[in-house]
């Protein structure tokens, strides 16, 4: 197996989306993300999604000129139209605005519909506990129709609908939660399909809605599981109100919803409520 470095392989995949009309600003940042979530780790999140965002912007699910959009905002929340922006662009951008609200209001609110996929959610609330703010973030949205089944159902859906949490602590990395609320995140399917290999039982279910091992019975009608059982299935619709139809963005099961994601995220100035402590 190939050994590439993080550096020239970020400088490839801006390059790629560049010859995607991706201004270089925004190619450079999806790149520099997908990189960083391989070396984080999670390979389901890294560059295996450019061919994933290529096609998108094929069929116009991404626009890769496009850039958020202020919707509406007070001052202690905002929300931002991605117009089917990159979802990194959109994440950084709503995220970045945040930071600078809770840091005046001790507490902020932002959203983001309508944006492609925003990556690692984990690196969005991370941002904000760098600059040492508590972050929880909900991630809806997906392909038409879901690829979750709900609990004790054996259909497509919901999303995978990820929640990330960061809280920063003193002298120490933040402690930082990142989950789907299915049983895997779908991109660990697609690696284990390219990969030739076969994923754990309680995963997934075929198109016929019998437990399956095989990772390409997934994308052939197949769906994954909720993962915990009904506790998944309930912080999946959590996900899906918050994310989805708070935002204004919808979800894979709503009639007329915009493909793509919505994201909701919550910031808290940590030291204003350790002072009323005191």
């Amino acid at each position: 197996m190939p050994v590439l470095q993080p550096v020239p392989l970020a400088s490839y995949a801006s390059r790629i989306f560049q010859a995607a009309d991706t201004p270089k600003m925004t190619a450079d940042l999806v790149g520099q993300s997908l990189v960083s979530a391989n070396l984080a780790g999670h390979d389901s999140h890294g560059v295996i999604r450019i061919v994933q965002y290529l096609r998108q912007i094929d069929e116009d699910e991404i626009r890769p000129r496009a850039r958020p959009e202020i919707e509406r905002e007070t001052p202690v929340m905002v929300l931002y139209n991605g117009h089917r922006c990159f979802g990194q662009l959109g994440a950084k951008v709503a995220v970045e605005d945040g930071i600078g609200k809770a840091r005046g209001n001790a507490v902020s609110v932002v959203g983001l519909k309508h944006s492609g996929h925003v990556g690692r959610l984990g690196e969005w609330v991370g941002l904000a506990a760098e600059e040492g703010l508590i972050a929880l973030a909900y991630a809806n949205g997906g392909r038409s129709g879901g690829l979750v089944a709900p609990f004790g159902g054996a259909e497509r859906r919901m999303g995978t609908n990820p929640i990330a949490v960061a809280i920063p602590l003193k002298d120490r990395p933040a402690m930082l939660l990142d989950f789907a609320t299915s049983a895997v995140a779908e991109g660990k399917v697609r690696v284990a399909f390219n990969s030739g290999k076969e994923i754990p039982e309680g995963w997934a279910l075929d198109k016929n809605g019998a437990p399956t091992k095989n990772p390409g019975d997934v994308y052939e009608g197949g769906m994954l599981l909720p993962a915990a059982g009904h506790k998944g299935f309930g912080l999946a619709l959590l996900t899906d109100y918050l994310g989805g139809i708070l935002t204004g963005a919808g979800g894979p099961g709503k009639p007329g919803s915009i493909l793509g994601k919505g994201v909701l995220v919550m910031l808290l100035e940590k030291r204003f409520l350790l002072t009323l402590d005191g």
